[in-house]
């Protein structure tokens, strides 16, 4: 295993905990809010990471809400919901996946499309 030098991109970072932020995210805003609020005041990267990623949850979270009301409540169409809950499902994966592995190399993660949930400096 390798020393991490003084003008290494990963010094004094929790990479393990901002990955795994964004892997939750993949399930929605829990997993990532509980590691920003662990992480809030001794790692200001990881908490901003996340942040980022609860805000991204928080948005897979409402898409899939409404393609589910889609499903569910429009009469004829509801296969359109299901469509969307397919691709909403498969965009967070990739998005997801591609926000671990710039965590993973220390840089900072970010999303084509975000809404602020979560306030981070």
């Amino acid at each position: 295993m390798r020393e991490p030098a003084d003008d290494d991109v990963t010094a004094g970072r929790d990479i393990t905990l901002a990955s795994v932020a964004h892997l939750g995210a993949m399930a929605g805003p829990l997993v990532p809010w509980m590691v920003y609020l662990s992480k809030r005041k001794s790692d200001p990267w990881a908490a901003r990471e996340a942040a980022t990623a609860t805000d991204f949850g928080f948005l897979v979270l409402a898409g899939f809400v409404v393609a589910t009301l889609v499903r569910e409540l429009v009469p004829l169409v509801g296969f359109l919901g299901t469509l969307a809950q397919l691709v909403i499902l498969i965009v967070a994966v990739a998005l997801c996946l591609q926000a671990f592995r710039s965590v993973r190399r220390g840089h900072p993660a970010t999303y084509p499309y975000e809404i602020k949930v979560v306030r981070h400096a």
